[in-house]
C-alpha cells in the first residue's frame, strides 16, 4: 500500500467514525489524536469484525459499509 492509498483509507476511517458519532471529521481526527475517542477492534457473535468507538458517552460499532448503534436505554 502506498502513502496516498493509506492516507485515503485513514480519511475514510475517520469519516466513518465521525459519522457514527455525529461529529465533524476534523473534530474526530483531533479527538483520536488526543486519545479522547476510544477505538477497539472487536468481533461480534457472528464472527464479523468491527471497530467499537466511544466518545463523550456515545458509542457505535463501525463495520465495513455499516454503522450500528447501541440501543437507547
Amino acid at each position: 500500500m502506498d502513502q496516498r492509498e493509506m492516507y485515503g483509507e485513514l480519511n475514510a476511517l475517520l469519516g466513518a467514525i465521525a459519522k457514527a458519532l455525529d461529529i465533524e471529521a476534523e473534530q474526530a481526527a483531533r479527538a483520536v489524536e488526543q486519545g479522547d475517542i476510544a477505538v477497539e477492534m472487536r468481533e461480534d457473535e457472528r464472527g464479523e469484525r468491527f471497530l467499537s468507538v466511544l466518545y463523550q458517552g456515545r458509542s457505535a460499532k463501525v463495520y465495513q459499509g455499516a454503522i450500528r448503534y447501541a440501543p437507547k436505554a
